[in-house]
């Protein structure tokens, strides 16, 4: 496949945050983009200003005859309309993956893999490398220093990607530099078992020219190193002298490449100092000095919808958060009751897949427990069809200690509103967080509206 053949891609399901990277990746090498979506977003808002074509019907007329190359995403049904007529036009289709793949290879690449953690770490990577010594990037979420999910540099043979284990995607990459975050139990729809889901994970890191891992992996070969959040006798890499000020944390990073004292992170959570230290020993293998590492990281702000504040006041504090798996929430709660260890948190959580909910509810109801509160918004199904037996209830029958209340997701403000305005009992406020990968990030901007409303009175 050459990717410089391709002067019009169409993109099957473009609002997605993988196919939106790529369709703005074209659009900036300057060539013509349309596509099509089940819905708009600001996300294909803001392709359509950039320039592509979009509609949100199954039209195959409205497919335009230019086209040459059909890009999808394995999301996009058998049966949708417009696959009949992208047949009998013979055009080229390949999976998001394959042309990921495809581009990656011209470039040292640098991919994060893992459950969770890839698409802060691959930001924080992008920022480093983007703001130092160049990179091109193409992200799993919406940097908010780069104002999007890709950034383009025709001087830089840097690409900062994400590699995502579903549908076994991360196996067209083959990077000169990878990341391995952590590798939990997910996507067991497409994997069966958690442990044939780690063997694809060994096969993307044998696919690395080099990599580093997350010490608590427990892999049959040696990475370039190991990294940790502290020192634990495995690790090359890890944070020492840890500590709150504020809302920043300031720690010294220890790696292969020496040492870099009073780093600063603005971002909430002792998770994303471990990912600031993958981030860290990522830039200085790439050659990024020590003092620019030091100069940069407090700079970075994060990527939306990753414990993204959303409102602060008087009354209520508000964070929206993309957090679909049980250990992403549990490290979520956690680091928000260290910044906020008086309020009472009252979380809403969207539950992501009938499969994953199923496979994963036990998980779920421990972690969510964690909160003070619990809002269980019905299941955004995605990809799926339902399950016999599997809605939110199978969560929350399960959790342990606190109230638990359902909702749809129409229902949410609603909810939130009613929940607002009751007491805070001997708190000094209330911490609202939304959770999950679905639809609940449609709510977000009436929420903030209404807290932000309320705390002017």
């Amino acid at each position: 496949m050459s990717v410089e053949r391709i002067t019009h891609p169409y993109f099957l399901g473009i609002g997605g945050i993988g196919m939106s990277a790529l369709a703005f990746h074209y659009l900036q090498k300057g060539c013509k983009v349309s596509g099509y979506d089940r819905l708009c977003s600001p996300l294909t808002r803001k392709l359509e200003q950039a320039g592509a074509v979009i509609h949100y019907s199954e039209d195959p007329s409205l497919i335009p005859e230019d086209v040459t190359t059909v890009i999808y995403t394995p999301a996009i049904p058998a049966e949708h309309k417009e696959w009949e007529a992208i047949r009998e036009r013979g055009l080229r289709c390949y999976k998001r993956a394959e042309i990921l793949g495809v581009l990656c290879r011209l470039y040292r690449t640098v991919a994060v893999a893992g459950t969770h953690g890839k698409t802060t770490t691959s930001s924080m990577i992008a920022y480093l490398l983007q703001s130092s010594i160049g990179c091109n990037a193409l992200l799993g979420g919406l940097s908010i220093n780069m104002g999007g999910n890709c950034h383009h540099d025709p001087k830089s043979q840097i690409m900062v990607t994400e590699a995502d284990e579903y549908d076994h995607s991360f196996w067209q990459l083959f990077p000169y530099f990878s990341v391995v975050t952590s590798w939990d139990a997910d996507h067991l729809d497409i994997y069966g078992t958690v442990e044939n889901m780690r063997e694809a994970y060994l096969k993307f890191m044998r696919q690395s020219d080099r990599f580093i891992a997350e010490a608590g992996l427990e892999l049959p070969f040696h990475p370039k190193f190991y990294y940790s959040l502290e020192k634990d006798g495995k690790s090359a890499a890890y944070a020492e002298n840890i500590r709150l000020e504020g809302s920043s944390y300031l720690f010294t990073y220890v790696g292969p490449r020496g040492r870099i004292e009073n780093l600063k992170m603005t971002i909430p959570g002792r998770h994303n100092v471990e990912n600031a230290v993958a981030a860290v020993s990522i830039a200085l293998e790439m050659g990024v000095g020590a003092s620019r590492v030091r100069a940069l990281l407090p700079g970075f702000k994060g990527v939306k919808r990753r414990l993204e504040l959303c409102h602060k006041g008087n009354r209520w504090v508000y964070y929206d958060d993309y957090a679909h798996h049980p250990a992403e929430i549990e490290a979520s709660i956690a680091a928000l009751r260290e910044y906020y260890p008086r309020h009472s948190m009252v979380v809403v959580f969207q539950p992501h897949l009938y499969t994953r909910t199923r496979d994963l509810a036990e998980g779920f109801a421990q972690s969510l427990s964690q909160a003070d509160e619990l809002c269980l918004v019905d299941i955004y199904p995605a990809r799926e069809l339902p399950l016999e037996g599997v809605d939110t209830r199978l969560i929350g029958n399960q959790v342990a200690g606190i109230p638990v209340s359902y909702s749809d997701r129409d229902g949410v403000f609603d909810w939130v509103k009613e929940r607002a305005g009751r007491p805070a009992e001997g708190r000094q406020g209330i911490l609202f967080v939304t959770m999950g990968a679905g639809d609940i990030d449609q709510s977000v901007e009436l929420l903030i509206g209404f807290f932000d409303r309320e705390d002017k009175d």
